[in-house]
This record gives structure tokens, C-alpha cells and sequence, in this order.
């Protein structure tokens, strides 16, 4: 980038005559989008769709909720029994189409859910009515809208360029947050602009300060005989320092009488650090994170992070895997049925090996599950003889317990003296 020390205007001569004896020389990479920080001629806080996914917490913010509830196993239940052989099954849990995997079109929906705020995915059925492949709905093309009667539909606008409209039974539709109408829904990115725009800015600024080989904004002060003069100085100067920095040397002469003042405040003093960490921590609260899933771990340790492993399934992913889990639920049975869809949120509860095997154990021994049950929870196969209930021997009624006409004993030492 240029050396930007006048500005050629009409009054550019008698601004030279006027210089003196001494000029300044300014230079440094980003120069005019720090002046326009300085001088808040952007003070803007909206921020698009493209610009906040550029920035790396909402990013993983989304990309970390799309991928762990695409990866929850998904089953279909029948009055409290899953329905292993359901065709449905298979088809959220293994294969969407001939095109997708389960997974990847999970992902999909999910992803656009939290980035652009919903999710679209058009249900194919057969002549009798059954779904047979799931197909993803670009957002963009995809208009939802009610008729006169109130009746929601969906406008697909194709590849090429036709247009079909699907009823609201044909398509799946996941919101991060909805409005009123039932027809709009809310962006995230977008509702917290402000936001997710200082993370942008700080992400600028340090772009601008470290991204032409580490060189900062500076002011170049000695004894200029004239606007030409200091113009050839400073880029004589800024050709120096770029050499330098290239070529690794610590050191860079300065001619005698001249003197390089850094322009603006180190990331120190501007707490540059901080504030992209504080907006991590904003990002963590627009999605329902806890900030260790967004790798802020400035303040965590062994303790509070399994309490945010807690957080994460009780206050997060039980809420959305309750809402997606009752949307399919709703466009692939309908309403009067009792086959329901539902994520199962067991893997993302699991402890470390010893302390799953002894839960399992004590489940088993206590008669609350069978061996076979307890094998599922490992990902085993079940075994011959293993879908029966044990009970310990010693484990009785309290009414089987010795006492007189069938009552509960009385405390040893009870009433005696």
C-alpha cells in the first residue's frame, strides 16, 4: 500500500509551502480503514450473513451444533417400545435418498437452522402415501406463505427455475426461533449483529496490524525540506522496513534526525486479546453454548467443564432434539398415531468406561434392566438368555421382612433401654 502523506488537492502547493522545515509521513497497512475507525465514519453495527460466518466462534458455533445433533441415533417409538424394522427408521437413521446419507442431510437441515435461522428438507412419498426419500430445500429458494384459507405452503423455486409448491405435511421445517406469524423466523447472526460485529472489528484491526508482515501504522517525523522530500523519505523508510521484515532483521537504520512514532495504541492497550475473547463468550450465549464447546478455556478445569458437559444436554440439545425429534414426528405419522420420533441423547451422556460399566451393573442387579439392555448402551449385540430380569437373592419385600403379623421391623435398639 501507497504512502498516504497529502492529499493532491488545489490547495496541495500552499499546503507544501506552509509545511516548513518539518513534515510527517504517514504509512501502514489498512491506513484508511483505521482512519475510518478513528475518525467513526463506519459506526454501523449490521452485519451480513456472509460477514459473521467469517468469523471463527459462530462458525464452529454452528458447525458444533449441526454435527452433534446430525450424529444423536434417531428411533422411532411406539407406545414407549422402539420400532426397530420401520422403514423410517432407516431413513433418518442410515440413508435420506439414493443422493445423502442420514447424517449429511441431518447436517444440512441443522446447519441452516442455526446459521440462516431455518431448515428445509421436502419429503418424498410413494402412491400409497409412505415417505420414501428426504431431499434438502436451499433457503433461498424456498418461500413459506399462507393461502386465504390460512393454510401454510412452501414455494420451492428449482434449478431451473421452475417453480412447485409443496404443502406443509411435505417438508420439515426447523426454525432456530420463530415470529408470530408462523411464517418468519429468526435469524441469529443477524438479530445480534451488534455483536458478532465488534468480533468482526477486532478481527479487522488485527488483520490490518499484523497482516502486511507484522508491520503497525506509523508516523514518520524529521526535517523534511519539502512535500517531495518527505514523500521519498517515507518511501524510502517503508521500503526498508518491509525488506527487514522479510528478510528477518531485527534492526533497521534510521537517518539521523528522524524519528518512527507507532500510529494508535498497541493490542495491548486496546485489549485486543480481551475483546475477542468477550466475544466468544457473546457468541456462546446467542447459541446456548457453554464457551468450552466454542475452545474458550481461558477459565476452565476439570470441574466446571463436566458441569458444562451437563449444561450442554439438559438446557441445549434436549430442547432442539425435542423440537426436531416432534417435527418428524408430525410431517412423516401425523397427528392421530401413537408412532412418534424421538433423538436419543444416551451417547451424549456417557461417562468415562468405569463408571458406565458399574451404572450398567447396578441397573441389572437391581432388576431395572436386562443384560441384553444393558449391551445396547455398549453398542453389543445381545446374547442368549439375556433379555430376562435378575434380582439379587438377598433383596426382599420390606413386608417379607421377619416381624410380628407381616410388619416392617423396628430399628435395632429401637425402644430398648
Amino acid at each position: 500500500m501507497g504512502l498516504k502523506l497529502f492529499r493532491r488537492d488545489r490547495g496541495d502547493a500552499e499546503a507544501r509551502s506552509a509545511l516548513g522545515a518539518t513534515a510527517s509521513a504517514v504509512q501502514g497497512p489498512g491506513y484508511e480503514a483505521i482512519m475510518e475507525i478513528i475518525g467513526g465514519s463506519d459506526l454501523s453495527s449490521a452485519v451480513s450473513f456472509e460477514q459473521a460466518m467469517t468469523l471463527p466462534p459462530v462458525f464452529s458455533a454452528v458447525e458444533f451444533l449441526s454435527s452433534t445433533l446430525a450424529a444423536l441415533p434417531v428411533r422411532v417409538m411406539q407406545k414407549g417400545a422402539e420400532v426397530k424394522d420401520h422403514p423410517v427408521a432407516a431413513l433418518l437413521g442410515k440413508a435420506a435418498s439414493d443422493e445423502a446419507t442420514a447424517f449429511d442431510l441431518r447436517k444440512l437441515m441443522h446447519g441452516a437452522q442455526f446459521s440462516r435461522g431455518r431448515g428445509y428438507v421436502q419429503i418424498e412419498r410413494d402412491a400409497r402415501g409412505d415417505p420414501v426419500n428426504l431431499f434438502p430445500m436451499e433457503y433461498l429458494r424456498t418461500s413459506p406463505r399462507r393461502d386465504r384459507r390460512g393454510r401454510l405452503f412452501y414455494d420451492y423455486s428449482r434449478a431451473d427455475g421452475q417453480p412447485i409448491t409443496y404443502k406443509a405435511s411435505e417438508v420439515f421445517d426447523l426454525a432456530f426461533k420463530r415470529k408470530e406469524d408462523w411464517i418468519s423466523s429468526v435469524c441469529p447472526v443477524t438479530a445480534c449483529a451488534s455483536a458478532i460485529r465488534q468480533g468482526t472489528n477486532a478481527a479487522q484491526y488485527a488483520l490490518n496490524t499484523f497482516g502486511r508482515n507484522g508491520i503497525p501504522p506509523y508516523v514518520l517525523e524529521g526535517p523534511h525540506g519539502s512535500g517531495e522530500a518527505a514523500q521519498r523519505a517515507a518511501d524510502d523508510v517503508a521500503s526498508a522496513a518491509r525488506q527487514a521484515a522479510e528478510k528477518g532483521r531485527p534492526v533497521m537504520p534510521i537517518p539521523a534526525g528522524f524519528k518512527l512514532t507507532r500510529l494508535g495504541s498497541d493490542p495491548d492497550k486496546m485489549q485486543l486479546v480481551p475483546t475477542q475473547v468477550f466475544t466468544v463468550q457473546q457468541v456462546a450465549r446467542i447459541f446456548n453454548l457453554p464457551p468450552v464447546f466454542l475452545q474458550e478455556l481461558s477459565k476452565g478445569t476439570y470441574a466446571n467443564t463436566e458441569q458444562q458437559d451437563l449444561h450442554l444436554v439438559k438446557h441445549t440439545l434436549t430442547s432442539r432434539a425435542m423440537q426436531a425429534g416432534q417435527e418428524f414426528s408430525l410431517k412423516l405419522f401425523g397427528r392421530d398415531t401413537d408412532l412418534s420420533v424421538e433423538y436419543d441423547l444416551q451417547a451424549m451422556t456417557r461417562g468415562i468406561f468405569r463408571d458406565r460399566i458399574e451404572a450398567i451393573a447396578r441397573a441389572i442387579g437391581s432388576g431395572q434392566m436386562t443384560p441384553n439392555e444393558g449391551r445396547a448402551l455398549r453398542g453389543e449385540g445381545p446374547r442368549e438368555g439375556g433379555d430376562q430380569l435378575f434380582m439379587q437373592s438377598g433383596t426382599l419385600p420390606i413386608t417379607s421382612l421377619p416381624g410380628p403379623s407381616g410388619a416392617a421391623p423396628t430399628n435395632q435398639g429401637e425402644g430398648q433401654q
